[in-house]
């Protein structure tokens, strides 16, 4: 989900030892239902809120990373990369970026996704991965655009399903030709304070 604000990003063969496709692993003891019904059912316990946490690692090194949290349709998320750190706050239709100094601005047009969850909710086929026994492991293809990225290969995408609810999903890629690693984790977060605009309102661009 970050792999595409870094570079030119494309996806990559998943990684060795997951399970074939069409052959179906053993999810835990607590998990059931076809693997497409578990994973809706985990993403529909993140709609009353949840926080998120991305890492994008290129070369074996992080190259970004992405902390934020995300309540109704409103999104607040700090995205570090390069030595550099940009928070935005979205509530559509409008955006805000918080400069160095604390001011407070519009975001131009080039705003990032405030809803990783979003990316996840329509995959092509869901399949049984195989993992360890307190966490339900599936094995997700999605079209590369719905990640954001380049190329027309559907991307596998692994997800595991932890019993506290937290969702992590995870493909390979490769940024301006160097192979990297997305990582995103979503956990349940129905109870937060709600998120606002700026106050005061930064003057209108233009």
């Amino acid at each position: 989900m970050l792999a595409a604000a870094c570079g030119q990003a494309t996806p990559t063969s998943p990684p060795p030892g997951g399970t074939p496709s069409g052959t179906a692993g053993s999810p835990g003891p607590s998990f059931s239902g076809t693997p497409a019904e578990r994973l809706t059912r985990a993403f529909a316990s993140l709609r009353a809120g949840y926080t998120f946490d991305s890492t994008l690692t290129v070369k074996g090194k992080p190259a970004a990373t992405v902390a934020g949290r995300r309540v109704g349709d409103a999104s607040e998320l700090v995205i570090e990369s390069g030595g550099a750190k940009v928070t935005y706050r979205i509530i559509p239709p409008a955006a805000w970026l918080q400069q160095v100094e604390g001011e407070w601005i519009e975001a131009g047009s080039a705003v990032p996704t405030g809803d990783p969850l979003a990316l996840l909710l329509a995959p092509l086929t869901v399949e049984s991965g195989s993992g360890s026994s307190d966490a339900d492991q599936l094995r997700a293809t999605y079209p590369a655009a719905a990640l954001g990225l380049s190329g027309t290969d559907p991307v596998i995408v692994t997800i595991s399903i932890s019993g506290d609810g937290s969702i992590t999903a995870r493909y390979e890629t490769t940024v301006d030709g160097d192979p990297g690693v997305s990582e995103t984790v979503l956990r349940p977060a129905g109870s937060q304070e709600p998120i606002l605009a700026p106050s005061p309102l930064p003057a209108a661009s233009g």
